[in-house]
């Protein structure tokens, strides 16, 4: 259902981009800039990050989309919010804020963070429920926030974010933001 959702809300973005003038950005598609000192931002731009959980990562994505993502620090979750019990071990949760400060329409989707431990482990959101998903069709100075949540075993720790997002034709762009 959520891949279906996420779909349709590609297909919504890649018609609706079409429709949009060109818009200007200072900022090349695919790349980050942190909120940071310009000396800072140079150093950062093609990379978004790493930094620190809480911060913003500004993200230029293609067709003239720009937006501002923050991820909020890792915190496990309590079991009695989710509908599922966690398969792995324990549920992580981390907040999660979007908002589209260019471009005419953009969508951000859990699916596009992925969490990793200190040993490198990668770990894909999980549906505890249909109530806390973060899948946002963005329209330009509307925020958007919710949950993304993980499940990861007991034992993990040393936790990073990843924000790979895919173009208006799917296609990966690598990571654009990285909170630590």
């Amino acid at each position: 259902m959520k891949k279906l959702i996420a779909s349709l809300s590609v297909a919504l973005v890649v018609g609706l981009a079409g429709c949009s003038a060109p818009t200007s950005s200072e900022t090349q598609p695919g790349s980050a800039v942190e909120d940071s000192t310009p000396e800072q931002q140079a150093e950062e731009k093609s990379t978004g990050g790493p930094v620190a959980f809480g911060e913003s990562v500004e993200v230029a994505k293609d067709a003239g989309a720009r937006l501002t993502v923050t991820i909020g620090a890792p915190a496990d979750l309590d079991p009695a919010q989710a509908s599922f019990p966690p398969e792995v071990g324990k549920y992580v949760a981390v907040d999660a804020r979007a908002e589209l400060l260019a471009g005419a329409i953009d969508n951000i989707s859990d699916d596009e963070f992925t969490l990793v431990d200190a040993q490198g482990n990668r770990y894909e959101p999980a549906t505890v429920s249909l109530d806390n998903m973060f899948l946002h069709l963005l329209t330009e100075g509307e925020p958007v926030s919710g949950t993304i949540v993980y499940d990861v075993p007991v034992d993990a720790t040393g936790f990073t974010v990843e924000y790979a997002p895919t173009d208006s034709n799917e296609q990966p762009m690598g990571v654009l933001g990285t909170w630590k």
